[in-house]
C-alpha cells in the first residue's frame, strides 16, 4: 500500500500546511534554527532543496515521510554537478509516521550532508559543533541506530526537562551501494522547543494530523 495523492484530502491538507523552514512563507523561529544547524560546518558550497513535501512514487506522486527521500530523488543531479565538499541541504514539512486511524502527524525536518566526506571523524567533526551551535548549553548522545535504509549510523538523543529525547540520526548516506557522504537528519520540532528561540510549535505543524490515503 503506497500513501497516494489520488484522494485530494489527504494532499491538499498537507499542502496548506504552512512549512515554517521557508522565509519565502514569513518569518519564523525555524529558520533561525536552521541556520543555527548550518553554522557548525563554515566555508563550504551549498546546495539546498526546497520542494513541496511530496515524492515520485511507481504509482504517482506520494506524500513524503522524510526529507532524505527528497535528498536521495535529487542525487543523480546533484552529483552530476557536484563540486568538493558541496553541502546538501533540504528543510520542509513532512507527513509523518502512520497512526492509528490512519492519521500522520505533520512536522518539519532538516536533512544536511557533506558529499564526499564518509568516514567516522568527518560525522563527529559535522555533529559536535552542529549541537554546539544549535543548542549552546544541552547535553546530546549518539546512540548505534538498529534501522535500515540509506543511512547507517547513530540515533541522536538530546536531554530535555530531565529526559532524553530522540531528535534524528546521523551517519553516512550510501547511494547505490556505496558511502557518499556524511550528515544527519533532525525533526525540528524538539529542537525548537529546546533552543529558546520560540515555543510556536502549533503553528510549525505538530498537532495537525491529516489523512494518510491507503491504495
Amino acid at each position: 500500500m503506497t500513501d497516494s495523492t489520488d484522494r485530494p484530502d489527504s494532499l491538499r491538507a498537507l499542502m496548506e500546511r504552512r512549512d515554517c523552514t521557508d522565509p519565502a512563507q514569513g518569518d519564523h523561529p525555524m529558520q533561525t534554527l536552521v541556520e543555527r544547524l548550518d553554522g557548525g560546518n563554515p566555508g563550504r558550497p551549498r546546495r539546498t532543496l526546497r520542494t513541496p513535501p511530496l515524492v515520485a512514487g511507481r504509482d504517482g506522486w506520494q506524500l513524503r515521510h522524510s526529507t532524505t527521500e527528497t535528498v536521495l530523488a535529487a542525487l543523480a543531479d546533484v552529483l552530476a554537478e557536484a563540486s568538493p565538499g558541496l553541502v546538501v541541504r533540504c528543510p520542509g514539512l513532512v507527513c509523518g509516521g502512520r497512526q492509528p486511524g490512519a492519521t500522520a502527524l505533520t512536522g518539519h525536518q532538516l536533512d544536511y550532508w557533506v558529499l564526499g566526506e564518509t568516514d567516522s571523524i568527518a560525522l563527529a567533526g559535522l555533529v559536535r559543533p552542529t549541537m554546539a551551535a544549535a543548542l549552546p548549553g544541552c547535553p546530546y548522545r549518539l546512540l548505534p541506530s538498529a534501522g535500515s535504509g540509506p543511512v547507517a549510523g547513530f540515533r541522536i538523543d538530546i536531554g530535555l526537562d530531565g529526559a532524553w529525547r530522540e531528535v534524528g540520526d546521523c551517519g553516512v548516506l550510501h547511494h547505490d551501494g556505496a558511502p557518499i557522504a556524511v550528515g544527519f537528519r533532525l525533526a525540528l520540532e524538539p529542537l525548537l522547543a529546546a533552543s529558546g528561540l520560540g515555543d510556536d510549535l502549533q503553528e510549525a505543524g505538530t498537532t495537525e494530523t491529516v489523512t494518510s490515503s491507503r491504495s
